[in-house]
Order: C-alpha cells, then structure tokens, then sequence
C-alpha cells in the first residue's frame, strides 16, 4: 500500500512588535509546534531598540508575502510607525499611520485572512527611557503619578482632594502636554483598529496594555475600547487584555487554530490557592484569572469550568514577593514552598492520568519561581508538560504558556505535530525562565553592578558573556528528561543588555511526549525568500 501524500506546511505571515526574540523567535516556536512555516520580513527593514524600521518597506513586504502564506499576523505598530518603541516616542500622526494601514485592506482582498495586534501605551514607574520618550529620565515617576490622577480624578469617589493638582504641579507643562497627545493619537488609533475589525477587514485583533496598574490612563483606555467592542458587537473577534510582547505569539496560536480545524480548545483554569486568581500581579490591572481568560480567548480557545477540559491551565498565582529583575527574592514567605510543591503535585498528577497540562508561573514578575521549578523538575515529568512559562508580566506568562498548549493540543488533534520543536519550545522555557532570569541574570548584573529598576548595558567584549554562556550551558545539562543542549556560538543578548537573553537548544526525544508522532520539522524563512 503507497504511502499518504505528504500535506502541505501551513504559513503564516508574520510583521512582529519589534525584533526581540520574544515578539518574532516565539511565534516562529510556536508555529513549529505545529508543523507550520512562518514568513519574516528582512532585519535590515525592521527597528534597532530606538531606531524605527522602514514602516513603509515593511508594508511593501506584506503585500507580497501575505498571499503566499495561510494567514497573516501583523503587529499594527510596526506596519504604522516602525515598531513598538517607534509608537512611543516618534512623531507620526494618526493621518500617516492610517494610511499605512490602508495595506490591511489589500491583503483582505486577496482572501488572505489578516490577524492585527495593538497596544495601549503605557505609563511605567520608571525614569529609564531606554523604551520611552527622553523625558522620561527624569520625569517617568512623576508621569506615572499624574496617570494615577487623571484616572482616579474620573471618579469623584475615588479621587482625593488637590491630588490632580499637585501631579499636575511635579511635571513640565510641555512634557504634560506631549504625553497627553501622544496619548489621544495612540488611543485615536486603536479605536481605528476596532473599526477595522468589526468592518471585517481583521479577522481578528488583539488589544493589549503592558506594564500598567489599577490606576493608570492606560486602564482607563482599555475599559473604554472595552465598551466599543461590546457596541460594536465584535466580541467574537476582538480581545482586549494585559500583554504585549506575548501577543503575536497569541495570535499565531489563534491563527493555527483557524487553520488546523478540528474544533475548539477547553481550558479549564486551575490554582492550588483558588482565591490567588482574583490577586492583581504587579504591572496589571485586573485579577490573574481574568488575565489568565484574556488570552485564552485571545488564543481563539475557550474557558471551561466542567470537567475533561482538552487542557489544564495550571497557575501559580501571584505572592507578593519581589521581582526577579528589580530586586531579586533573598527568601520567602513560609507557604510558598508548600504551595510550590503542591501545584507540582497537581501537575504530576494530571499528566500520570494522561491530561495535557500546561503551567503559567506568575508568582513573581520577571522569572520562574525556583521552588515551583525545582518541585516539577523533582516529579521527573517536567518533559510531559504541554506547556511552561514564567517571564516578565503574569500577562507575557499566560499568553506565552497558553499560546503554546492550545497549538500543540490542536495539533496533536490534526496530525501535525511536531515533538521535537514541541520539546524543544519546552526546555527553551525552562532554560530561559528559570535558568536565567532567576539564576544566572541577577549574577550578571551584580558583576556588571547594575542599578536595580534601570537597564544596563554590555558590549560585545565584555567577559561577562562568557559567564552567561556557562550558566545556561550548565542549566541546560541539569534538566531530567529533556537532553538540552545550548548550541555553541547561540547565546547573546539582543538589545545589549541583561533584561533578555536568547540563545538556540535542541533536545532529545529519550521519553516522547504525549501524542502524535513527530513530524518533519518546520523552518522560519526570512523575506529575502519571498521576494
């Protein structure tokens, strides 16, 4: 008997946030889950940090490689203004974005299915201006403020008296006046993006805040785009939730779900503290549980509280303790290691009963938690999961993991996916999130001596890099079951500092993880293969 013709890879089209691994290599992991290929545009046409890319040559590219591929993921900042940080601090008008948006509808035209990211701006407790308009070293706190002033002074109850004044008082009346109108323009835009998805030129859009709290301009927004979804009744196509640099990722697994067929994802969202899902994690504004069915549905999957989900969302809730970037964790609080312990034990069980289980550690901003880490490691199941991450906000968390489970359920529901890069997405998580951002990172930066709260930097020189590559080397040979290996020369920091680091690991396939047999591994091609 002949052998099944072998199927087409799918494609995906994808213009990122920026040219971090987090907004272009994690999508790319993602897809590769699932076989699929994803198309990037050329380096040379995409932003440098503060250096905006050529927003117009980026729209050229998407229309010549959005119609060879399945679907296309666009991130609405970068088609508009070059990049995310480009969207914060250049001074584009909503006339000249729009009109780079014009390309959208094209793409529409061809049949090609358009999937679009935007984000509200945020306003972080900060004076670096590294990601920001210069004035914010010094005027970043003081912003922060006068955000938390203007929201609260839009409800009399919630106000306190001459508070607005006195915000108003501690920043420059022209560095008032800029914020305030680069944020009317962003906010302008976004609501622009709405109209695009309910006239049906999106097929979806996800509309994410980062690094922001109960009080701030940027909550305000994101309740008001809330309330025009629901006018608008684009509820089916339109997410609006925490996260940033997570959302292409969230997007490609919406997308690849579309793609994939074979019916929705359930999750069920567990905690071994149930009240934990109703905790605010530092840099958001709404209780974990609801960021965590955020992107769920920005994933294209469904909540579900029954039982036999097709995935369990494992959260490790938020504890009050530190942040692994701007004040690494001494100690802990007494119940931490019990509760560690215990979601590993949920976890472990779950897998011996055959479930796809997937874990988002929010428990400290900016890492992994190390107890809850070593405690699935010990279980020897680590490798089974369908799902890890701990990273930077509870939002990048959950998308990230999320993002990540509902492609492999899919695609182990469709034949398509691939063990391999499954494992390999797996224990780059493991490495990256435990592995650095709580182990070999706060080493670094005291070495470097670093100042906490503020961005450092590191030439290419610098004898520190070496440090760097044997600590993930050596983390990477500890982790049971997966046969990690960094691969030499991969290792580097893209922006020149320590908040990030990325590298390339492959494992082995000694224990296969639940489902389908591998397939053939999928590639990431670059635009120069589109032209």
């Amino acid at each position: 008997m002949s052998a099944a013709p072998a199927r087409q890879p799918l494609c995906v089209a994808l213009l990122p946030l920026d040219e971090r691994p987090a907004c272009s290599r994690l999508p790319a992991q993602i897809a590769a889950v699932a076989g699929a290929e994803v198309l990037l545009p050329p380096a040379a046409l995409m932003p440098r940090l503060r250096e905006p890319g050529d927003a117009d040559a980026l729209g050229d590219w998407l229309v010549r490689a959005a119609p060879k591929a399945d679907a296309a993921v666009v991130s609405l900042e970068t088609l508009g203004h070059g990049g995310l940080i480009a969207s914060r601090t250049q001074p584009r008008t909503v006339a000249e974005v729009t009109a780079r948006w014009q390309v959208l509808a094209e793409i529409a035209a061809t049949g090609t299915p358009v999937h679009a990211v935007t984000l509200i701006t945020r306003t972080p407790d900060s004076d670096d201006a590294m990601e920001e308009p210069e004035y914010w070293d010094p005027h970043g706190p003081a912003l922060h403020r006068l955000s938390a002033a203007l929201h609260r002074g839009e409800r009399p109850t919630a106000s306190h008296p001459g508070e607005l004044a006195v915000a108003r008082e501690a920043v420059p009346g022209t560095v008032r006046s800029d914020f305030a109108r680069r944020r009317l323009r962003n906010h302008a835009l976004n609501l622009t993006a709405l109209e695009l998805a309910a006239a049906g030129v999106l097929d979806s859009l996800v509309v994410g805040a980062d690094d922001t709290a109960p009080w701030a301009l940027a909550t305000a927004e994101l309740q008001q785009l809330r309330h025009w979804r629901t006018r608008l009744e684009a509820e089916d196509r339109v997410a609006v939730r925490p996260g940033a640099d997570e959302a292409t990722a969230t997007l490609v697994a919406r997308t690849l779900l579309d793609l994939l067929g074979g019916g929705p994802v359930t999750v069920r969202i567990e905690a071994i503290d149930p009240h934990g899902l109703a905790r605010v994690a530092p840099y958001e504004n709404v209780p974990v549980g609801h960021t965590a069915a955020g992107q769920i549905e920005a994933c294209g999957a469904t909540v579900h509280d029954g039982p036999d989900p097709d995935l369990h969302l494992l959260v490790h809730t938020p504890d009050g303790d530190g942040d692994w970037a701007a004040g690494p964790l001494n100690a802990r609080h007494a119940a931490a290691e019990t509760t560690a312990r215990a979601l590993a034990g949920r976890a472990a069980a779950l897998l011996r009963a055959g479930h796809s289980v997937a874990v988002a550690d929010c428990a400290q901003p900016n890492g992994s938690d190390p107890l809850l880490v070593d405690a699935l490691l010990a279980t020897g199941l680590a490798h089974r999961l369908t799902s890890y991450a701990g990273w930077n906000t509870a939002g990048n968390t959950l998308g990230t993991a999320v993002a990540h489970a509902v492609t492999a359920v899919a695609a182990r529901r469709t034949g398509r996916f691939d063990a391999r890069a499954h494992l390999d997405l797996l224990a780059h998580r493991l490495i990256e999130d435990r592995g650095y951002m709580t182990r070999v990172r706060a080493d670094l930066r005291t070495e470097l001596g670093s100042v906490p709260g503020r961005h450092d930097h590191v030439s290419d020189a610098d004898p520190v890099l070496d440090r760097l590559v044997t600590g993930l080397t050596r983390y990477a040979e500890e982790l049971p079951g997966f046969h990690a290996r960094i691969t030499p020369g991969s290792v580097h920091l893209p922006w020149r500092r320590t908040f990030e680091a990325d590298f390339d690991v492959t494992t082995g396939l000694a224990a296969p993880a639940t489902g389908t047999p591998a397939a053939t591994a999928p590639s990431t091609t670059t635009a120069e293969e589109t032209r």
